[in-house]
């Protein structure tokens, strides 16, 4: 393990929970944030969402992230993509 590691507070995003930073990029069936997450419904969340949150995170003495997949994938967890090479485009 590198020394450096020792030291550093990571926090695990799922990014399709953790905020909605683009609208426009949404699921048709997306949900309102607070309603009841299930296995098979979206919120939205995004990249875009995460970037808007980073002086969140950095408040909370985050130093580095670690998030789920982000894959194109047809599940709101992005384990089940279908192409790993396939580039995450801004939407």
């Amino acid at each position: 393990m590198p020394e450096w590691i020792k030291d550093v507070v990571f926090y695990q995003i799922f990014p399709e929970r953790f905020y909605n930073g683009d609208k426009s990029n949404d699921p048709p069936t997306v949900e309102e944030w607070g309603n009841k997450p299930k296995r098979r419904n979206f919120f939205g969340g995004d990249l875009w969402g995460i970037q808007e949150k980073l002086t969140y995170l950095e408040d909370l003495g985050v130093h580095a992230i670690y998030l789920t997949p982000i894959f194109e994938a047809p599940s709101n967890h992005k384990y089940d993509t279908a192409d790993y090479l396939k580039r995450v485009s801004k939407n």
